[in-house]
């Protein structure tokens, strides 16, 4: 997190406290010892002539044993009612965390306008279920979906900044956590390379949105939090992924969809077309119409400059009273023994009382 200023206040309007009967019994106490005294007042105990017959400066001292005593008793009610209040922060920060959803179907296997010969990759292309008719992946004449999607990716992350975080989750039938939250790019940088591994099968992007919120609730943080799913939509638009979209945006998540289509004049398939309005409702959705160097690495860099503008982000940290009062406390028990075990015990100090008269 980077600050650049804000502000930070106390709410006293939050005041609390967990217990009333320690007050209560102080305010009881109270009225019980003034009873107590009002109606003994000419009797030797309780005697209170410390207090209402001493002189009016020299009987300060004299006073100091009854007055630290009292304070010290209201010090410890006012902790055992463990009080406690909220203080607002305000700070000015950039730091993002970014959740990358990667459409790793089937489909993200076809191939894209660009020639591999014409392109410099920094992953090769692995030979697996895809490719078992070639000996070497490089032969193939171009580069598949998602292996530009994976160079885009790796110049995304490789642009972030040192205090955003990144988590990164594979999806086809099944969604699988690569990388969970982390500031460590270098390591979510790596998992780009077995992306292969996963590229087959059908396309649960309920599946990847419910593992993806899940892997957020259990990486908490004070961060503004993006997600990106980066899709060609060649789903079944089911109830389960309704629930997720609503799910996403009834926690405030800023959502971007990165549609890879051949053909942005056509209309979307009759599965995929409630998804993507229900997208667009609560999010972005960004058309990548047929799939170059540069459109799909360029929508992902303008998702990056747009979240990544400072904000304001307001934090209320609750405040436990009753430490710092219990350390006052401490520090007048102290005090409180020392008076009462030297010299300035008021008995000692009878110039300081005034003649009763006869």
């Amino acid at each position: 997190m980077v600050s650049r200023g804000g502000f930070c206040l106390i709410d006293w309007n939050s005041f609390h406290v967990v217990r009333l009967w320690p007050l209560w019994l102080a305010v009881l106490t109270a009225v019980a010892l003034f009873a107590l005294w009002f109606f003994r007042r000419n009797k030797l105990i309780p005697d209170i002539d410390p207090i209402v017959c001493t002189a009016p400066a020299k009987g300060l001292i004299d006073r100091l044993p009854v007055g630290l005593g009292s304070v010290l008793l209201l010090l410890i009610t006012f902790v055992m009612m463990e009080p406690s209040v909220v203080r607002v922060e305000s700070i000015e920060q950039r730091a993002r965390d970014f959740l990358i959803l990667v459409d790793t179907s089937r489909s993200m296997r076809h191939d894209t306008l660009v020639r591999r010969e014409s392109f410099e990759l920094h992953f090769e292309r692995r030979v697996g279920a895809f490719s078992e008719w070639v000996d070497d992946p490089r032969t193939l004449p171009y580069v598949a979906r998602y292996e530009l999607a994976r160079e885009s990716l790796l110049n995304f992350l490789s642009r972030l900044r040192s205090e955003d975080r990144v988590g990164l989750i594979y999806f086809n039938d099944e969604a699988h956590s690569v990388s969970a939250i982390t500031s460590n790019i270098a390591f979510v940088l790596d998992q780009l390379e077995s992306m292969d591994d996963y590229v087959n099968w059908g396309t649960d992007i309920a599946t990847a949105m419910d593992t993806g919120l899940n892997l957020l609730k259990r990486y908490p943080d004070q961060h503004k939090r993006t997600v990106i799913l980066l899709t060609d939509a060649e789903t079944s638009y089911t109830e389960e992924l309704e629930q997720q979209l609503i799910r996403l945006a009834n926690d405030d998540l800023s959502f971007y969809v990165l549609w890879i289509t051949t053909d942005a004049t056509e209309p979307p398939d009759e599965q995929a077309a409630p998804f993507l309005d229900l997208a667009r409702s609560i999010g972005t959705v960004v058309t990548i119409q047929n799939l170059d160097t540069d459109n799909l690495q360029n929508a992902l860099l303008d998702i990056g400059r747009m979240e990544g503008y400072s904000y304001q982000d307001v934090r209320r940290h609750p405040i436990d009273l009753a430490t710092p009062v219990m350390q006052a406390t401490r520090i007048a028990i102290l005090a409180w023994l020392a008076v009462m075990a030297t010299m300035f015990h008021p008995m000692t100090n009878t110039s300081a009382f005034r003649e009763t008269p006869q």
